[in-house]
């Protein structure tokens, strides 16, 4: 059997709410609800899965209906569910309030499983994260356990590419050391969290990174693209353009994208690409995964939008 990528992190239940109009503060907004199975690890491994990757997720759901249905619907996008943990309290979730372009107004999560992906748990299945050929983590984790997961790479070399998932979460990292991370993929704002620095300083921050040891920094800025750091230099992508619909998942879809292309075998520059394409998707559609995204067809938008390179 192929070594798989394994996803540790958040596995979540997604409702977005779509506004008629311009979200208003302070009142009550007309909107339409979907529901979907989220979290950012879930999601990158649903479209892993998706594109042809043997995917395994770690994560923690609650002994609840809504646990039911989100292992269910893991298993049924066959992701692999050996190392997910169930527990007796409330399946987390995550909601936002989507403006008319799909643009975010406001969001909110709440996760009490959270709590239980420790590193007694993750001490467990050291056995089984071994037999990863990638493992992608998101700052959903404990600092204990992000702590735990970079150093468990750093030893058994095992690619670590990490998801900051937002400004609060990101600052978990400011306090450690991250020495065994292969891939960061932060915001301006992201990388402020993990660094200290101020966002006037970009370079100053790339530079701490890249000195603590971490390979390379994949810097998302939405619309301007992308720019990939690494201590050799840096190339800058520029963004597909579109017209957004959602904005739920860019850069879940982006990092699935990236981990797809090189876990068969694609050369760096069209890994950034593939995760261009992917985000590009994704915006166009409800919710945080592309329907019916498979290799095949990664690699026809990858020449689509790509045609001359």
């Amino acid at each position: 059997m192929a070594s798989p990528v394994i996803c540790i992190g958040a596995a979540l239940i997604d409702e977005l709410y779509f506004c008629e109009g311009h979200a208003l503060p302070g009142t009550s907004n007309p909107a339409s609800l979907q529901r979907f199975a989220g979290g950012v690890t879930r999601n990158i491994a649903h479209h892993l899965a998706m594109l042809d990757v043997p995917v395994q997720l770690m994560a923690v759901i609650g002994d609840d209906t809504d646990g039911d249905w989100l292992y269910q619907s893991c298993k049924q996008q066959n992701i692999g569910v050996e190392a997910i943990h169930r527990v007796p309290v409330q399946t987390g979730k995550y909601a936002a309030i989507l403006n008319r372009d799909g643009s975010m107004y406001t969001a909110a999560c709440t996760d009490p499983c959270a709590a239980h992906l420790t590193t007694g748990y993750l001490e467990s299945n050291a056995p089984f994260l071994q037999t990863a050929s990638m493992i992608v983590a998101d700052t959903n984790l404990s600092i204990s356990s992000l702590e735990w997961i970079i150093s468990f790479c750093r030893k058994t070399q095992i690619p670590l590419l990490v998801e900051p998932v937002s400004v609060a979460k990101a600052a978990k990292l400011s306090s450690l050391d991250l020495n065994g991370i292969y891939m960061i993929t932060p915001n301006e704002d992201e990388l402020s969290a993990v660094t200290g620095l101020d966002q006037s300083a970009v370079n100053d921050a790339i530079q701490t990174l890249l000195e603590q040891g971490i390979s390379s920094c994949w810097l998302r800025k939405g619309v301007e693209g992308s720019i990939l750091f690494k201590k050799e230099g840096s190339k800058h992508f520029p963004a597909i353009p579109l017209r957004v619909t959602d904005s739920t998942g860019a850069g879940d879809a982006a990092l699935a994208g990236w981990v797809a292309a090189r876990y068969h075998g694609m050369n760096e520059e069209n890994c950034i690409k593939a995760g261009h394409v992917m985000a590009h998707e994704v915006l166009q559609v409800p919710g945080a995964v592309i329907p019916n995204i498979t290799y095949q067809l990664l690699k026809e938008l990858l020449l689509k939008y790509y045609p001359n390179e």
